[in-house]
């Protein structure tokens, strides 16, 4: 809707308008007429050339529609009517492994898969809880639990040489960074947005839960290195200096370096919770939102809301791999992406040429 002033020619019943935008035709009484123009159909109320216009049926309004190419999303998101939600996950983790890595995958889950000893360490405590011998039930779970740690254990030892130590050292630079921003979430799910001015003026609508990333090794693994973490809703992944291993529970995934593409890009985001310190705001818009980018006056309480740019990555590979990361300060993670896609993985063949690994088996 608009106040706007206008040029017209009339016959007989019809009268054309001309504007800057192209000609429309208008049919009607003084001070009230319906007509069609370039912006599609509508309604037209007023007189001595100062008239209210109001938009009908499904015509496009070019005048007052602002491009806003923004995601919009605040924790986990009940699938609106209008917005059909994708969600955004790997395979299970047993299925994403590559030919290099199927050795130690092997190891990892035959190991994962052992019985717990732990159990009958606890059902010998339960019998001998009532007796004089409770005692050996205490000791009988302490020592089940530490042959299981014996028994269901994996170590990776990395002999890792000064050149390629200089070489990973930029690995590990690239996720200190990423580590130091702010805020770090996990994106599920996402949906083209339908109808913006419910939504932020976004285009795109996520589910995203906050994440902690950071250097932890998987349960029942041993070795020599730090191991960045980053979790991803029902699985975690750990990148070692050769590979990430995905752990889903008791199943172990593995895909190695040269398999895994990594994208990362800026993108705009409509934060509706705390802004992050160390994120850049670059606009602003409201909770309920005009196609002029102005708030929308049916609703009450309509906030304004800040767009600010996140890192985005993207974790890919051709065996299920598929994971989408935002990160709250711009640029994090293009030193990542450049390790991981143009480094020479070329010594990560036959176990590590210079930098070589070695399992060790019980």
């Amino acid at each position: 809707m608009s106040f706007y002033s206008r040029k017209s020619v009339s016959f007989g019943g019809v009268r054309l308008t001309f504007s800057k935008s192209g000609i429309g035709a208008s049919v009607g009484i003084r001070g009230f007429r319906i007509g069609t123009g370039p912006r599609g159909n509508y309604i037209r109320i007023g007189t001595n050339g100062l008239s209210y216009k109001t938009m009908i049926g499904k015509g496009k309004s070019r005048e007052g529609t602002r491009d806003n190419p923004a995601s919009y999303g605040n924790g986990t998101i009940n699938q609106p009517s209008d917005v059909i939600m994708h969600e955004i996950e790997s395979r299970d983790a047993l299925e994403i492994f590559d030919s290099s890595s199927q050795e130690i995958l092997s190891e990892i889950n035959r190991k994962y898969k052992k019985f717990p000893l732990w159990t009958l360490g606890v059902a010998i405590a339960a019998l001998l809880s009532s007796s004089s011998y409770m005692y050996l039930g205490l000791l009988s779970i302490v020592a089940s639990i530490l042959l299981d740690r014996y028994r269901k254990t994996t170590t990776i030892i990395y002999d890792i040489d000064e050149a390629t130590e200089s070489k990973i050292q930029a690995f590990y630079d690239s996720f200190n960074d990423i580590m130091s921003a702010d805020r770090k979430w996990h994106i599920s799910a996402s949906g083209d947005v339908t109808d913006r001015k419910y939504h932020a003026g976004a285009s795109t609508l996520i589910a995203r839960s906050s994440i902690s990333i950071n250097y932890s090794i998987p349960k029942y693994i041993r070795t020599n290195v730090k191991v960045p973490c980053i979790p991803v809703g029902k699985q975690k992944l750990y990148f070692f200096p050769d590979k990430i291993l995905i752990v889903q529970r008791r199943q172990v995934g593995a895909v190695s370096y040269g398999r895994i593409r990594v994208e990362c890009t800026e993108t705009r985001f409509i934060e509706e919770g705390a802004v992050p310190g160390d994120t850049t705001v670059v606009d602003h818009t409201w909770r309920y939102v005009n196609k002029n980018g102005g708030p929308d006056r049916r609703f009450k309480n309509n906030r304004q809301l800040p767009i600010v740019l996140y890192s985005q990555l993207h974790f890919s590979s051709n065996t299920g791999l598929n994971e989408l990361v935002h990160v709250s300060r711009p640029g994090v993670g293009n030193g990542l992406k450049q390790y991981l896609n143009e480094y020479d993985f070329s010594y990560t063949k036959d176990r590590l040429s210079s930098a070589h690994s070695s399992v060790a088996t019980h």
